[in-house]
């Protein structure tokens, strides 16, 4: 219920609708497999297709799906955090949330307009006009509600689902060469090439948890556990057959990659040269439905920030007509437009080390929850005691951390940056706008000195002291792993990766300076 123009609009979802929402959130058809196989090589890749689904997508869906079955409420995950670890981590996944997808997903925009422009030769002016008349025809829709964008998102995750099998079942009855060799590129070590694979792996098999961000509007929440368990396997099956396919078939994998062989080369080499614009048209659509699904799921999570206090209070309205709130949309749409001047990779840049962290406090949460909240109703629980729960909830926090040092230095200079930009938006959002102490002032006190929540020093200090640690770890281990004329040739600066390493260096020591001045500040005043 809104504060302040009423409530939600409750709509009733299928099962094959719900799949296929979370399909375009989480895979959308292989693209990105492609980076793999050059980089990682044939062998490699395909041995992560295979291990990411277990020990990175399953215990995603399996907790998320105990959760969101537990607590179906509108905004998902930041509700499940902030109810198992309080207010402030919960802002911490929003802000996160926030800064990976409003500013990260126009990407897809971004790529749509490549493949339409590939298409109808669109030069830079009428790109970006596609671009703008694109974001506004997915806002609409999404004001206009879930319904819609599930009938969409399945009618396009269906189209793919067939041209990837298309492709899969036309290279393996052209078999001709074995898949596996070689398993990393000749003279590159297993661990260096598997960093290569692991950060675009791991991020071809998350988005599972976006769906909960509108459970609060499904009229049956429930589907969302048998839907994860329908589309993981799924979106195996659409990663591993097309490559295996592709690999067998056309091979050239040192040539892989999104301007080079894709599988749109099985359909042209064995099939009609038409396939080859074919798969162009899909590419466009998958890149439409990420978008479509990403416009319906990150404002919901904004729109309850701004419900909670900790945000501008006109996003959290809500549409009389439809029952959406519309200008959390709007805002998506705003800064879409905005983005799509930027290139693809800057805005890759800001997404992988945020949603990681993401993922990282759904596990902690779901773990707190299970010892804090022992009976609360699971309709879907986790066939596991608390403890195997536990090791089941940790495995993917293990797997983000090792992805987090081999990712590269440059994207975890800008995850220890924007980290950092989340606790000082949550105190500006705390003392500007009140928090959940404005909501409920005796469920949810603060301290009058800080006007921050009761205990909130301790929290920013165990936060600081952690990235400060990570910042350290990484001061050694990434010169060690890391090629410095990697970063040379790429941004065209003498000594820049020395650069990078003092500033992680400076930056960790003062992380590590703020957490203990605020671990005593908060022993005298806020204890």
């Amino acid at each position: 219920m809104s504060a302040n123009n009423g409530q939600l609009k409750k709509t009733r979802i299928g099962l094959l609708g719900a799949v296929g929402i979370i399909y375009s959130l989480a895979a959308a058809g292989a693209y990105g497999v492609e980076e793999m196989i050059s980089s990682s090589g044939p062998g490699l890749t395909i041995i992560l297709l295979l291990l990411l689904p277990i020990f990175w997508a399953l215990p995603q869906a399996m907790m998320i799906s105990e959760l969101s079955s537990a607590m179906p409420v509108e905004g998902g995950a930041y509700k499940w955090i902030q109810r198992a670890m309080g207010e402030f981590w919960a802002f911490q996944f929003g802000w996160s949330r926030f800064l990976g997808n409003y500013l990260g997903t126009p990407a897809f925009v971004v790529l749509a307009g490549d493949y339409a422009a590939s298409l109808m030769g669109f030069n830079g002016v009428e790109k970006y006009i596609f671009e703008i008349v694109l974001v506004v025809i997915i806002v609409w829709i999404n004001i206009r509600g879930l319904k819609e964008v599930s009938i969409i998102n399945t009618i396009i995750s269906i189209l793919i689902i067939v041209a990837f099998g298309m492709v899969a079942i036309i290279g393996f009855m052209n078999w001709n060469s074995n898949p596996f060799e070689p398993i990393v590129p000749e003279g590159q070590g297993v661990v260096s090439s598997m960093g290569a694979g692991l950060a675009i792996g791991m991020w071809m098999y998350m988005g599972f948890y976006s769906i909960s961000a509108v459970a609060g509007e499904m009229e049956n929440p429930q589907i969302i556990p048998k839907a994860l368990f329908i589309t993981v396997p799924l979106m195996v099956l659409t990663y591993l057959l097309p490559t295996l396919a592709g690999l067998c078939s056309v091979g050239q994998w040192e040539l892989w990659g999104s301007d080079g062989v894709s599988y749109a080369d099985i359909a042209i080499t064995y099939g009609a040269p038409w396939m080859g614009l074919f798969f162009v048209f899909i590419a466009l659509i998958s890149q439409i439905s990420m978008y479509n699904g990403y416009t319906a799921t990150s404002p919901r999570e904004f729109y309850i920030i701004s419900e909670d206090c900790l945000g501008p209070k006109i996003l959290a309205k809500i549409s009389p007509k439809y029952g959406t709130p519309k200008y959390s949309i709007l805002l998506m749409g705003v800064l879409s437009i905005i983005c799509c001047n930027f290139d693809f990779s800057s805005l890759v840049i800001l997404t992988t080390f945020l949603l990681m962290f993401c993922i990282v406090l759904i596990a902690i949460a779901a773990i707190i929850l299970r010892y804090k909240e022992p009976k609360m109703a699971r309709p879907f629980r986790v066939p596991l005691g608390n403890a195997g729960f536990s090791i089941m909830c940790l495995i993917p926090i293990l797997v983000a951390v090792v992805a987090l040092y081999l990712n590269g230095t440059d994207y975890f200079v800008f995850g220890l940056i924007t980290m950092f930009s989340g606790v000082i938006m949550y105190i500006l959002m705390k003392r500007i706008y009140g928090g959940l102490y404005k909501v409920d002032p005796e469920k949810h006190p603060i301290n009058l000195r800080t006007k921050l929540a009761t205990g909130d020093l301790n929290r920013i200090s165990n936060l600081m002291l952690i990235l400060a640690a990570i910042g350290i770890i990484g001061v050694f281990f990434l010169p060690y792993y890391e090629d410095p004329t990697y970063y040379t040739d790429t941004y065209g600066v003498q000594n820049i990766f020395d650069m990078f390493i003092k500033g992680i260096l400076y930056t960790s020591i003062g992380f590590a300076i703020i957490g203990i001045v605020t671990r005593i500040i908060g022993k005298k005043i806020d204890s």
